[in-house]
């Protein structure tokens, strides 16, 4: 091979290399991730109940809380209610929903799904949530993430838990 040719590979390998690494700094790649924890303390504030004709139920709740890392926050949820389906028994339903969760750093934005089953303590959900980060700001704009919720229904007691990574880091 001639130093020549030589020359010219090595300096398209370091151009590939360069581009690689500049359009990963450029799309914004996540850090590594990091755990969340957040617990809600929630409150009802409206109910559409159509359950005679539908089998749906829709509530928004409100609520106060904390998330681990970023100290106290405020909680909207949109969920609609799917009581015409029983995933785990008699008085069991589905749920859906948007819940948005405010901090001094940002807005983070979670889709989630859930099972409500009943339980000798009353009903629970247990279900997933996923982040919406084209829809969070701040800190949480461009996030990815995922994890598990509870939400005791008796005591309007919510527990959040999963990992979050956060574009620019955490903070």
């Amino acid at each position: 091979m001639t130093r020549t040719l030589r020359l010219l590979l090595l300096a398209a390998a370091l151009v590939a290399l360069a581009s690689g690494a500049a359009l990963n700094s450029a799309s914004g790649a996540a850090s590594d991730s990091k755990r969340f924890e957040a617990n809600f303390q929630e409150s009802n504030v409206t109910v559409t109940n159509r359950i005679a004709d539908l089998g749906l139920f829709q509530l928004m709740n409100t609520g106060t809380g904390t998330v681990e890392g970023f100290g106290p926050a405020t909680m909207v949820l949109a969920m609609s209610q799917d009581r015409s389906v029983t995933p785990c028994g008699p008085g069991s339903w589905t749920n859906a929903g948007i819940r948005r969760i405010v901090v001094a750093a940002g807005v983070l934005i979670l889709r989630n799904k859930a099972y409500v089953c009943q339980t000798a303590s009353g009903p629970v959900a247990t279900g997933t949530w996923q982040v919406d980060g084209d829809s969070s700001t701040g800190v949480f704009a461009g996030a990815r993430g995922s994890g598990t919720e509870t939400v005791h229904i008796p005591t309007a007691q919510s527990s959040l838990s999963g990992k979050l990574k956060l574009v620019g880091g955490a903070p």
